[in-house]
């Protein structure tokens, strides 16, 4: 099935699939295409280019190399059956490489570790948030240097998380492994994650005001709202988060926030969430 919000390679890249999976039974053809659909749709924003999402295509592999692994002949060498799990965690890590690029081409469609930071509100007041210390999405780490940027960067967040909301324990799993063509790893990975964290930590209280017709915490969300684009993390030289998502909610019109929510909270590795 082709969804209205999915990037062009992402279709191309299920209709291989769906042309080389004959050989695999009904149910695991069907199991596998949703998983792997989920992960590419996830990582890959509308938005992004061509040669970006190609980029993260190519490290998670191709539908004959994912097959391969599944043992149909002719289409790769066989592998165990974490090499999928494997390739997720490499699409997660170049999803957020470019990460810093989609909202400099933001269009518009009509898609045993303590608590890091003494920033990250600890008190159990206030609703659950998608945002606390092991959210839904890949296995995180508390090692290698984009967890150390990570940290760095929730220290210098100049504020905090809304109350119910803390930071993850970690980076995703495999965020070190992307690299550049020297073999040097790329720096600002883990800041990014610390970043869009943020992010989406108040992009979903201000959803959960709205929803719970809490005025208070809507309007502190909000404000919070409005200072992202002066933190100037992500490059938007054309404005085109503020005008598509920020300026709709002084008019009470959250639908571009909520169509940005998901893809904000992908790119800090937190998956599988939805607009309350």
């Amino acid at each position: 099935m082709n969804h209205a919000a999915e990037h062009p390679l992402v279709t191309s890249y299920l209709s291989e699939f769906d042309d080389l999976a004959a050989p695999l039974s009904s149910a695991r053809r069907l199991e596998l295409r949703e998983e792997i659909a989920n992960h590419l749709r996830e990582s890959i924003p509308v938005a992004v280019s061509n040669a970006d999402a190609a980029a993260v295509i190519a490290a998670f592999g191709s539908p004959a190399e994912i097959l391969g692994d599944e043992g149909i002949p002719g289409q790769g060498r066989p592998a165990s059956r974490s090499s999928l799990k494997r390739r997720q965690r490499v699409l997660i890590a170049a999803a957020i490489v470019i990460a810093g690029l989609v909202l400099a081409i933001y269009l518009w469609f009509p898609g045993p570790q303590p608590a890091i930071s003494p920033q990250a509100p600890q008190s159990s007041e206030g609703p659950a948030s998608v945002v606390n210390e092991d959210p839904t999405g890949p296995a995180r780490v508390t090692e290698g240097t984009a967890y150390f940027e990570y940290v760095a960067a929730i220290e210098a967040m100049p504020e905090a998380l809304p109350n119910g909301a803390a930071y993850p324990a970690g980076v995703p799993e495999g965020l070190d492994s992307g690299q550049t063509d020297g073999g040097v790893v790329q720096s600002g990975l883990g800041a990014t994650v610390a970043h869009f964290t943020w992010l989406c930590a108040w992009e979903a209280e201000y959803l959960t005001a709205a929803s719970e017709d809490d005025a208070e915490r809507q309007v502190t969300a909000e404000s919070m709202l409005a200072q992202w684009p002066s933190y100037d993390y992500v490059s938007d030289p054309d404005g085109g988060w503020a005008s598509n998502v920020l300026e709709p909610l002084s008019f009470g019109d959250a639908t571009g926030l909520q169509k940005d929510f998901p893809q904000t909270c992908a790119q800090a590795g937190i998956l599988n969430v939805s607009a309350p």
